[in-house]
């Protein structure tokens, strides 16, 4: 293996790189930044803690207050009190409620104490059948107690996060980082975390490598420090003046990555490798440990475990509440649909959903029984289709053929908001057609999505139509939150239901 720095291109910086040895010391900060971070994010934590200290039993006595006219409980409401706040210091210990914030934002944040503080009453909620006292537990007082909690807890985040996001802003509690080699996702990196001070992290320079971006860039580009032969002497020579080492290289570059990694091993400073995945199609990316093994996700939906969780949970929320209080609705849809036409009231359309697989797409019946068969031949619904009946017309039009789904979405091969799945004869011909199609089955399907509330639903005579459409639901899932989610829901209600396009 070639020794490092022996190679001329790390020996010599780009042209564009101007080698700052002697300006060097004014970019690297003081030995006195880090012990500021801990001594900041000390008192982070502790303010935090004490909100929620302060929120948790001020909200349970102005709860009690507005419910029973006095801020005094009862001994058996004590008792309630006190293994409500023991169930809370458990769920919040646990998870990672108080864990750093830096790169995590303040949806994720929410959902974590969301699912903190809801876990705490269902320990309580299991504690209080255990010992068979639910029946003397104040419904009203704990209902209206977890939501001003909640809502409390919520307030002092967002307060807290304001004035961290102003400190960051002024150049305060920021982790400062060196770049090795300049590839295009460390260039985009380096522009998120310009344009985001907030995050907390501030890339100090970059060492040139060869086939760095920078000649090309300018302006946009960090500033240079050196060549990479010159990162060991620089790293000697300001020990404690910097967090981290990204690493933007590629495959390519595996020789110099590890004689570089070789050179700087007395220093212990965390290295991250950014990696470049130009050109490569990624949807997603992530990293992944299977035992010891890290692995870097380059395809895939919700890349972690917990928005999986809390998106299920959201489906589970929307789906029960809406079948339980459009039931009505349900059986005067169900008696329309027996009388329109003889046959079933539902009808079954195998379709593909989640990695692909087939499932059972329910829907009101909106045509005549064999109108809608199993040819192989592609016919989508048109204006003034003979197969549909009339009151088929007002089920697709008002888009309510659509709410069995919902048994879907609890049975779990549908989502409330995901891609629209298509019938699998249209799956089997627009794959070869259209570039990343089958990219939609990387989440499930859902009753509605973000295509359909831009329009884009009914008949497609287009080939451009069909890729718009997948355009959106891509889209979608890179930029998949709860917030997103509901959204959707609510552009769904004044978007979709009642749009002309579908037949």
């Amino acid at each position: 293996m070639r020794r490092f720095g022996s190679h001329p291109d790390l020996r010599k910086p780009h042209r564009s790189c101007l080698v700052l040895h002697g300006s060097v010391e004014e970019l690297a900060g003081h030995p006195t930044r880090s012990r500021r971070r801990v001594e900041a994010r000390a008192a982070l934590e502790l303010a935090l803690r004490l909100g929620d200290l302060v929120v948790v039993p001020v909200s349970a006595i102005l709860s009690h207050v507005l419910f029973y006219g006095s801020a005094a409980p009862d001994p058996s409401q004590r008792v309630v009190f006190g293994a409500v706040l023991l169930s809370a210091m458990v769920c919040f210990m646990i998870g990672p409620v108080y864990r750093a914030w830096r790169g995590r934002g303040l949806v994720v944040d929410l959902w974590i104490l969301l699912l903190a503080w809801s876990c705490s009453f269902g320990l309580f909620s299991f504690y209080a059948v255990l010992v068979d006292m639910a029946g003397a537990v104040p419904t009203r007082w704990l209902l209206t107690w977890y939501v001003s909690g909640l809502l409390g807890m919520v307030g002092v985040r967002v307060l807290l996060r304001v004035q961290l996001h102003r400190l960051r802003a002024r150049g305060l509690d920021r982790e400062r980082v060196l770049l090795v080699g300049l590839r295009s996702s460390g260039l985009k990196l380096h522009r998120l975390l310009r344009g985001k001070p907030e995050l907390g992290k501030e890339v100090v320079g970059y060492f040139s490598a060869k086939g760095d971006l920078a000649t090309r860039r300018g302006g946009d580009a960090p500033r240079c420090l050196g060549a990479l032969a010159d990162l060991p002497r620089y790293m000697d020579q300001h020990r404690g003046e910097f967090d981290q080492l990204w690493v933007s290289m590629t495959p390519g570059d595996a020789g110099d990555m590890k004689a570089m990694l070789k050179q700087i091993e007395r220093f212990p400073v965390p290295v991250r490798l950014i990696p470049d995945t130009t050109g490569w199609g990624t949807l997603n990316p992530g990293v992944h440990q299977v035992g010891n093994v890290p692995m870097i996700g380059v395809r895939q939906g919700l890349a972690d475990h917990k928005f999986r969780l809390a998106k299920r949970v959201e489906d589970i929320l929307v789906a029960g509440l809406a079948v339980i209080m459009l039931a009505p609705v349900f059986a005067v849809l169900a008696i329309g649909v027996k009388l329109s036409s003889p046959g079933p009231v539902l009808f079954r359309q195998r379709r593909h959903g989640l990695g692909g697989k087939e499932f059972s797409m329910l829907k009101f019946r909106s045509m005549r029984v064999h109108a809608e068969g199993s040819s192989d031949k592609i016919t989508q619904a048109t204006r003034n289709d003979p197969r549909v009946t009339r009151f088929g017309a007002f089920l697709r039009r008002s888009s309510l053929d659509e709410l069995p789904q919902f048994f879907n979405v609890l049975g779990g091969s549908m989502s409330v908001v995901g891609p629209r799945p298509h019938a699998v004869q249209h799956n089997n011909h627009y794959e070869r057609l259209i570039d990343r199609y089958m990219h939609r089955h990387y989440v499930k399907p859902g009753i509605t999505g973000w295509a359909q509330v831009h329009g884009l639903r009914g008949e497609t005579p287009e080939l451009r139509s069909m890729k718009k459409r997948v355009q959106y639901d891509i889209d979608y899932i890179r930029r998949w939150s709860p917030t997103l989610d509901v959204r959707i829901i609510v552009m769904t209600a004044f978007k979709v239901l009642g749009q002309k396009s579908a037949y």
